[in-house]
């Protein structure tokens, strides 16, 4: 596997991703300091501008160490910064990761993942040579579990944990996997 610094910009048909080094912190900010998208991804929001400039930080630390890859989401057309794209925990031999996507509140339902993850996907398979992926979400993000089911994603056994949500609630979570074999012949999944 090649150096994860080359390994930007992607484009997709009408986004780009990139390095969150590339955005404003205000604009990545809004979208960590989001309690409820925190919490479905399963990380700490953060509190304050300095978090996330940390966080930016260790991220491009973490893509120098060829440990994950973390990517800001841009509309091409009008610049916003819509949200992130992170593959990360690796397997030992990086055949299996982990992905993680968040889009800020005001541009969840517009169908901006489902063409990012495609695209993401596909550089994971067919240029990175992951075999296999995965997503861990609460069992109540419907809105994530259909995307992943819609792109061939399947719930895989038992995972027996579970997340609290900022209104207090437990939910269990869930996982789904990806493998590159099942999107081979799938067009829109080739890079």
């Amino acid at each position: 596997m090649q150096s994860f610094e080359k390994y930007h910009p992607i484009m997709s048909v009408h986004y780009t991703m990139d390095w969150l080094t590339s955005f404003k912190i205000k604009d990545v900010f809004q979208l960590r300091a989001d309690q409820q998208i925190a919490a479905e991804s399963g990380r700490q929001f953060d509190q304050k501008i300095t978090d996330t400039a940390r966080y930016v930080n260790r991220s491009m630390r973490l893509v120098m160490s060829n440990n994950a890859l973390l990517y800001g989401i841009k509309d091409r057309s009008t610049n916003d910064f819509l949200g992130s794209f992170c593959i990360w925990n690796f397997s030992e031999k990086k055949t299996v990761a982990q992905i993680r996507f968040e889009t800020l509140a005001a541009y969840q339902g517009q169908g901006i993942m489902s063409e990012v993850l495609k695209r993401m996907i596909g550089f994971a398979f067919f240029e990175l040579g992951l075999k296999r992926v995965y997503v861990i979400l609460p069992a109540s993000n419907d809105r994530a579990a259909k995307l992943l089911t819609d792109n061939f994603f399947t719930q895989v056994g038992d995972y027996r944990h579970e997340r609290t949500l900022p209104d207090g609630s437990m939910v269990p979570l869930v996982r789904y996997e990806l493998t590159a074999e099942a999107v081979a012949d799938k067009e829109d999944f080739h890079f």
